[in-house]
């Protein structure tokens, strides 16, 4: 049976559309709650000590500092509190390619299935030119299913299956995620899709589209592509895609950081020093090109993101706009999967991969407070208190519980907007207050558990391994 575009795909794709177009209202107001409650407990507490346990914290719980304030700034021009999907009713007849470059293992099937037909389903509400390229090695062990799933679909006209040889070696030793980027570069380039009238939109193989996606698109190439070479979007993570509770709430963060700090960096300075998303990110395919794939790093994203910074400041952007993608289906994951990326933005902090050292410096900073994770912890304190006999964790004087103040009440407000976002994304919405008050004290293990990750990262990195893992999608 034909599939016809833009007919009801496999129910799969059904999250992103469950919530429809309306705008998300963030909650300044929550964060002021918090700062205000936040301080005003510190200040009943805090007996200011000058123990060598109270400088380590004062400096420690204060490290985050920079990257609250530009949060906040991000939140504060946002103006009238709301993060709108786009709704835009036009379209536009550019060349918009989706790239996606997938392990094609049976676990990962599942989700890349859901991916295909998200797309399939949506981008002709919007676009007129259009063309997805999956890129498989040519060992890939399920190639036969997905070549199988796209006959049944009948999508050759809209679907190019890009085979990487297994001989295929680009002049920077590129490997893995990067490998295969530069091999749809050059594709593209042979076939004369390498120009600024055609746009490249990269996708992950377990992170689908909604409507609100490409008319997002199609807004950018016509409004904005004249000023702009790219933009990002918000990552967000719809329940239903995991089984895991700890996980689903661990991935608050991502859209909470994606509406802040990373909203700060790509939208308010059109730099993307705070590093991007490989995932829910369009390119111009000239600028693309020009800067290019190569390199051998786990975090292609990253480097190209301050390479971007450096040539090309001032034009990136964020889309109003959201991609659906699936939350690790255990701890294990999770940490397997913050454990590469750590590794990988080691690598490009310390060895540089020939990116000014200046542009570095916010990746460097963001490194430090994600790694201090398990010594900043309350319990990991108070422990050391013990241990020092003194009992004391208060700072060394009373004005540093301001930022500590700040920075806590800032972390959670983004965990917990960003567990508003994955919920009004869900199908299976579940109720935001209990999640709240569960989510707020397992923060605390959140923090440990991501910095072990990153302690793991670097022990990797330090040790010269290259492991690039990918985790079971199987939803």
């Amino acid at each position: 049976m034909a599939y016809a575009e833009g007919s009801r795909a496999d129910e799969g794709v059904r999250p992103a559309e469950a919530p429809g177009q309306a705008a998300i209202t963030l909650s300044p107001a929550k964060f002021a709650v918090l700062f205000g409650g936040i301080l005003a407990a510190y200040a009943l507490i805090a007996a200011p000590q000058g123990g060598v346990l109270n400088w380590y914290l004062t400096i420690a719980w204060s490290l985050y500092l920079p990257f609250a304030l530009t949060g906040l700034y991000r939140l504060i021009r946002r103006g009238n509190g709301t993060l709108a999907r786009s709704a835009y009713a036009g379209r536009t007849d550019a060349r918009v390619i989706f790239v996606i470059p997938t392990v094609c293992r049976e676990d990962t099937l599942p989700a890349l299935r859901r991916v295909i037909d998200s797309i399939i389903r949506h981008a002709p509400a919007a676009l007129d030119d259009w063309r997805i390229d999956l890129l498989i090695e040519e060992d890939a062990p399920a190639a036969a299913a997905l070549r199988a799933h796209l006959a049944r679909r009948q999508l050759k006209r809209r679907v190019r299956l890009l085979v990487i040889p297994a001989g295929y070696r680009p002049l920077s030793g590129a490997r893995h995620k990067a490998r295969a980027n530069q091999y749809a570069l050059e594709a593209r380039r042979r076939s004369g899709e390498d120009h600024a009238g055609c746009f490249v939109y990269h996708l992950d193989d377990d992170t689908h589209v909604g409507s609100d996606t490409v008319r997002s698109i199609a807004e950018f190439v016509r409004t904005k592509a004249d000023r702009y070479y790219l933009a990002q979007g918000v990552l967000t993570f719809p329940h239903e895609l995991s089984p895991s509770l700890f996980c689903r709430l661990a991935d608050s963060i991502r859209p909470g950081d994606d509406i802040t700090r990373c909203g700060f960096f790509t939208g308010e300075l059109g730099l993307p020093l705070g590093g991007l998303h490989g995932e829910h990110l369009l390119v111009r395919a000239d600028i693309e090109d020009a800067i290019g794939w190569d390199a051998d790093t786990l975090v292609e994203d990253a480097r190209f993101a301050l390479l971007f910074a450096c040539r090309y400041p001032g034009r990136s952007c964020t889309l109003a706009s959201f991609s659906y993608g699936a939350s690790p289906a255990c701890i294990r994951d999770l940490v397997c999967q913050r454990r590469r990326w750590a590794a990988g933005l080691f690598g490009l902090v310390l060895k540089g991969d020939g990116i000014a050292l200046r542009a570095r410096i916010p990746l460097a900073w963001m490194m430090l407070c994600w790694v201090m994770g398990p010594f900043q912890s309350v319990a990991v304190a108070l422990m050391l208190a013990w241990m020092f006999g003194n009992g004391s964790t208060s700072p060394v004087a009373w004005w540093w519980i301001v930022p500590w103040a700040l920075n806590l009440a800032y972390s959670l407000f983004q965990y917990l907007e960003g567990l508003k976002v994955n919920l009004l994304v869900s199908a299976r919405r579940g109720a935001y207050l209990p999640l709240a008050l569960l989510l707020v004290p397992l923060s605390c293990c959140f923090a440990f558990v991501e910095g072990y990750a990153a302690l793991a990262g670097l022990v990797r990195f330090l040790a010269r391994e290259h492991a690039f893992e990918v985790i079971a999608k199987n939803r």
